[in-house]
């Protein structure tokens, strides 16, 4: 059973946030409840590896989608004109071409922002705890939901690197 408190540390170098991780590592929490704030990227640590983000291929989706949103209206709206034209379309491919490619581009713009959003965690926005001295240069670091039987033994570990927040 795990408490609804955190338990975070003010760390005033970047070494000591490495320190502050790894000993949350030892304790045995994953590095995915692992919270860092930083005023500044830090990120030539190991505690700062980026995720892998499918970002590029759901824009690349996203494109596709519009591009065959924009080729279909244009296809259908021709075709659900009834004008006689003997045959021949009533716009040029060179026409639908261009009806296509800015819908493609309609696609992949409104794709990046709404995967932005959503990774950046702007649209899901969980209130993660935050100190004013991050923003004077220090980095906390912790875990939003400390799990009742480690609790005792980060203190612990948090009290050798810096200042205590619960």
């Amino acid at each position: 059973m795990s408490s609804a408190r955190g338990i975070f540390v003010l760390c005033s170098e970047p070494d000591r946030t490495e320190r502050a991780v790894n000993a949350l590592l030892s304790a045995g929490l994953p590095m995915s409840d692992i919270i860092v704030i930083s005023s500044e990227p830090l990120e030539r640590y190991r505690f700062a590896e980026l995720k892998k983000v499918r970002m590029p291929w759901l824009v690349v989706c996203g494109a596709v989608l519009g591009g065959m949103g924009g080729f279909l209206l244009t296809s259908l709206t021709q075709k659900g004109l009834a004008i006689r034209t003997g045959g021949m379309p009533v716009l040029t491919l060179w026409t639908d071409g261009i009806v296509t490619y800015e819908l493609t581009m309609l696609g992949a713009i409104l794709t990046t922002i709404v995967v932005f959003l959503v990774t950046a965690r702007l649209v899901f926005r969980n209130h993660l705890p935050y100190d004013p001295q991050v923003s004077q240069g220090k980095v906390m670091v912790g875990i939003a939901s400390a799990p009742d039987a480690l609790r005792d033994k980060i203190a612990e570990m948090f009290k050798a690197i810096g200042e205590i927040r619960e």
